[in-house]
């Protein structure tokens, strides 16, 4: 409802121009009145432990800046994943959508921003018209009358952020943009985490490949052996057989292997933004262990993880909006203003006579509006709500990964040194199996059944040592993408 409004002033216009003024600064001093509440973090007592079960000789790191937290897999030392996660990065296609969803929230906080500003409009006009002149009109001459008007304004608009509803506004839109930002860190991480783990795992299958391609030779070498004997008639036809039998199988499981290792290098290619076809990466058989990675203590999770800074931001937001819903139940107050030139021909539009001005507020009051404000306001308070249980809950999944890693760390270290115990003990016993057959004390099926044991624990153990890696991975990724 507009309660004042002057457009043409006969009298002293300077006089009215400096009340305007002065009525329009006292207003602007008012100004710094913000309805809802300000934010304050959650608790969360009762769902941080005050320190992780870290295995024995791990400690306590402090987080690491940000720099050092986009290179986390320098500590595997491979060169080849470095070039790899640099790819992931640049020409990741969802990484390059993340980026322009951040850029569009930037562009979205801008354009709150700009409400807090007074806005600014030139809006010329030219019209050519004729009043009907059938239409009783006393206050006008212009009855049945065809006339021209030239209008050149420039108005102002501004309105007063008089209970904060533009600051909260402001608010919320700056708290999005950086949760975009922090989902696109959590995506980055992701998708780096993702490309490790398909890395490492192709890594183990080139293990798993060179064991069998090894064992595909000794089992020809056993089958030609035995063929001889047999030729000799030092064995029955059996025993070549199984030779052949057990050199099939493992030439079976060999072409099966090959076949998952295509399969990695496809996941591979279509992370760093590659078609599949074509894209090769040379073997390179798994090693060494993982390195050791030190545990950061559950406060720190809030600073790093990207997960959890990404639901913080949003709870901030939605905090802000119930600022914004509660200044609804307030009166708004604007400023309106213009000046410009106004003719009826354009050899007199720039006659001093022709200049117009108007300045006046505005103010309008919510009297009814059928319970809207109230569902606002009632909703903007679930939705904080929500974002609150979100927040706990992300931090519960962050505590619990981390616990869940630093066990699969540890359990799987012991595991891995009991299999080599076993492979070493089953390289024996096919050791002596061989002596036992050679010395025709037993059957070839006693060798056979030898190897094949030997090998599923070499194979066991190359799976281990992968399932390592995947561990301080996910541990990595756990602690937001870094430590110490």
């Amino acid at each position: 409802m507009n309660i004042f409004s002057l457009t043409d002033f006969k009298s002293s216009p300077l006089r009215h121009l400096t009340v305007f003024s002065t009525v329009g600064f006292v207003l602007l001093g008012l100004v710094g009145c913000t309805v809802g509440p300000d934010y304050r973090r959650p608790l969360v007592n009762g769902q941080l432990p005050t320190a992780f079960d870290a295995p024995p000789g791990w400690k306590l790191a402090t987080p690491a800046d940000k720099e050092k937290l986009a290179t986390w897999w320098d500590c595997f030392g491979d060169k080849r994943l470095d070039d790899l996660m640099k790819r992931v990065e640049a020409e990741n296609q969802e990484m390059i959508a993340a980026l322009h969803r951040v850029e569009q929230a930037r562009a979205i906080s801008q354009a709150a921003n700009s409400a807090a500003f007074p806005g600014i409009s030139f809006d010329p006009s030219a019209t050519r018209g004729r009043r009907s002149g059938t239409v009783s009109d006393t206050s006008s001459n212009l009855t049945g009358r065809t006339t021209t008007n030239l209008t050149l304004p420039l108005n102002l608009g501004y309105e007063i952020d008089f209970w904060g509803k533009i600051r909260r506004g402001t608010e919320a839109a700056k708290a999005e943009t950086e949760a975009d930002e922090a989902l696109r860190r959590q995506l980055q991480l992701t998708l780096q985490s993702e490309l490790a783990v398909q890395y490492f795992g192709m890594r183990s299958l080139d293990a798993e490949i060179e064991l069998f391609e090894a064992e595909v030779e000794l089992r020809r070498k056993a089958l030609e052996l035995n063929q001889k004997r047999f030729e000799a008639g030092d064995t029955d036809e059996v025993d070549v057989s199984r030779a052949e039998t057990e050199m099939s199988a493992t030439e079976t499981e060999l072409i099966g292997l090959r076949q998952n290792r295509s399969e990695f290098e496809n996941a591979i290619a279509v992370l760093i933004g590659k078609p599949s076809s074509g894209f090769r990466i040379a073997p390179s058989p798994l090693g060494f262990a993982p390195p050791r990675i030190p545990v950061s203590v559950p406060s720190e999770l809030l600073e790093r993880r990207p997960d959890i800074a990404a639901a913080e931001r949003i709870m901030i937001a939605e905090n802000a909006r119930i600022g914004v819903a509660k200044a609804a139940f307030f009166p708004s107050v604007s400023f309106n203003g213009s000046i410009g030139l106004e003719s009826g021909s354009t050899s007199q539009l720039f006659d001093y006579a022709s200049r117009t001005w108007g300045l006046g507020p505005e103010i309008s009051f919510p009297v009814f509006e059928g319970g809207l404000n109230k569902a606002e306001l009632a909703r903007s308070e679930a939705r904080y709500d929500e974002t609150v249980a979100n927040y706990r809950q992300t931090i519960l999944q962050a505590v619990r990964e981390v616990d869940d890693a630093l066990v699969a760390v540890d359990r799987l270290s012991q595991r891995f040194a009991s299999q080599q115990r076993t492979v070493s003990a089953a390289a024996r016993t096919v050791e002596l199996s061989q002596q036992r057959y050679d010395a025709g004390v037993v059957a070839y099926f006693e060798v056979v059944d030898a190897q094949r044991t030997e090998l599923s624990a070499r194979q066991a153990a190359v799976r281990l040592r992968a399932a390592q890696y995947l561990a301080s991975i996910a541990l990595v990724k756990a602690l937001g993408g870094g430590w110490e």
